[in-house]
């Protein structure tokens, strides 16, 4: 795994998408909201999308992955290929705000049919 804690920027606002695939783990950063502007068709730039252009295996760690497991999960080591095949396949993970929030929340109605 490389690693380039030097080279290393903090993510704010980000969302990771996440995928497994061939037994390794994918993650993209991305901005929060644009993720489902990007699989709404709303928004259709990339760049917007992303807040790197890298794939990672960790994006916390800032762990990037290698383009030999690349080639070998998704048949390229292209990562702006892989980035669209995460952001269609992947999960959208939940942020720490946005779990707090769905905790907070009132309970939905429950409706009983007759």
């Amino acid at each position: 795994m490389r690693k380039h804690g030097y080279l290393q920027k903090r993510l704010t606002n980000v969302s990771v998408v996440r995928l497994t695939k061939g037994g390794k783990r994918f993650e993209i950063a991305c901005y929060s909201n644009m993720v489902q502007s990007w699989r709404s068709g709303v928004e259709t730039d990339l760049k917007e999308v992303l807040q790197s252009e890298f794939v990672f295996v960790n994006v916390g760690k800032g762990e990037f992955a290698k383009a030999a497991d690349l080639k070998r999960c998704f048949g390229t080591d292209d990562q702006e290929q892989v980035a669209r095949v995460l952001l269609a396949e992947g999960e959208l993970q939940a942020t720490g705000k946005e779990r707090g929030a769905a905790a907070e929340a009132p309970p939905p109605p429950l409706f009983f049919l007759p």
